[in-house]
């Protein structure tokens, strides 16, 4: 198997196609995205084993910004959301459950992604959310997952390594049962 991955790997080269194409083929993906109009860039290798190496992205709410090095050495839950998804509505209380038992031990990031930002805003109020929420109104960040499940939660060790993708909804028992075998952290 390594020989062919190698000799594929050589012909891709002598054609000229770049190494991230040779790395998609070997098995992982290498993402740099910029979106210049919404302000969203992101870089890494967006799957679980991978590692999110930076984030940044406009505040869903004021005129900041969002910043996530992947040297970070907190814990973080990302949980993309849209007011069009019901399940998004439903779990987003649970998360701000436990975003509040947890403290500072993990990071929360809510990311709003291809929706309206009066619509997002409107629904963090609503659910009663306090962590950070950013917005991806293209949803260029959200789809360089893979994934097409909305809600959609990544589980992130300290120092940006993807532990667990999770498509679809989730309740205030599953969200610490996830945190606690992804990201090693209990109540």
């Amino acid at each position: 198997m390594k020989t062919r991955r190698a000799q594929r790997l050589r012909a891709l080269r002598s054609a000229g196609i770049g190494v991230v194409v040779a790395a998609a083929l070997l098995g992982g993906a290498l993402f740099v995205g910029r979106s210049g109009e919404t302000g969203v860039s992101f870089a890494g290798d967006l799957r679980a084993g991978g590692r999110l190496e930076r984030l940044s992205l406009p505040s869903l709410e004021g005129g900041g910004r969002i910043d996530y090095p992947g040297s970070s050495d907190r814990a973080l839950v990302l949980n993309f959301f849209a007011s069009w998804c019901p399940n998004c509505i439903a779990e987003m209380p649970d998360f701000e459950r436990v975003h509040k038992q947890l403290g500072d031990r993990v990071g929360f990031l809510g990311v709003s992604q291809s929706d309206a930002r009066s619509a997002s805003i409107d629904l963090a109020h609503r659910t009663g959310i306090t962590y950070p929420t950013g917005i991806d109104s293209t949803g260029r960040f959200f789809n360089a997952w893979g994934t097409f499940a909305m809600p959609t939660t990544v589980f992130i060790r300290p120092g940006g390594t993807i532990a667990y993708v999770f498509a679809g909804g989730l309740d205030e028992g599953t969200l610490r049962e996830l945190i606690d075998r992804h990201l090693g952290v209990t109540l």
